[in-house]
């Protein structure tokens, strides 16, 4: 088995610091909790700017068992305990396929990185779109000259969107291709949408998701 990277989205309590007092000491440990498991080898955490409320990690692991293992032991339940008081709902996370080649490190360490979803019928090929993302990365290290690395990958999990029921509005089952990509702030990202060079590339991001989602995060390493 492959390294799977686990990425989870913890809505906070809002306005809460995590950097001062109580809080600061319960983030801590949980991340302490996180890295101390066998198996794990980092942990990535910020909050999606758009979304402050919402912290966000990349969590890389040996093998998806291996996470399976720390959800299956004692310590699992008093680690989501540790959540309780700071938690502002449920969350949520799923595994990603990223290549060995392309770790999620490098664009996880840029100031700022761009995190983008497409969400795809099941039937789609994924083989079409890893075409498409070959290709955006190839021509991306071209002409997105102030990137600063980028990776992606398909989810083991199904997911849920609505933009793949059967009915409007209504949510159907959906795969998953999640990628990174870094930048040394959000402006640079922002001027290259901007450019002559960015329709010619974004079209592979586009030609094939349903529906696609970005935000950004500055991930800081446990």
């Amino acid at each position: 088995m492959s390294q799977v990277t686990e990425i989870a989205s913890i809505p906070l309590l809002p306005g809460l610091d995590l950097t001062t007092g109580d809080t600061h000491s319960t983030w801590t440990e949980f991340l302490g909790m996180v890295a101390g498991q066998p198996g794990c080898k980092s942990v990535y955490w910020g909050r999606q700017v758009e979304h402050p409320d919402i912290v966000q990690l990349a969590i890389t692991w040996e093998t998806l068992q291996h996470h399976k293992d720390f959800i299956a032991s004692p310590q699992y339940k008093p680690f989501g305990n540790l959540l309780a008081p700071i938690a502002g709902g449920a969350p949520t996370f799923y595994h990603l396929n990223l290549p060995a080649s392309q770790p999620f490190d490098t664009p996880g360490s840029a100031p700022v990185t761009e995190c983008f979803a497409g969400y795809f019928d099941l039937e789609h090929s994924t083989d079409a779109f890893d075409a498409n993302w070959a290709k955006f990365a190839e021509e991306g290290v071209k002409v997105a000259t102030e990137a600063l690395g980028l990776t992606g990958g398909w989810a083991e999990e199904e997911q849920k969107h609505e933009k793949c029921g059967a009915k409007e509005g209504e949510e159907g089952p959906a795969r998953l291709f999640g990628a990174f990509i870094g930048w040394p702030n959000i402006e640079a990202h922002k001027e290259f949408s901007k450019s002559e060079a960015f329709p010619g590339l974004v079209k592979y991001l586009r030609d094939g998701p349903k529906a696609t989602a970005v935000h950004h995060v500055a991930f800081q390493k446990f």
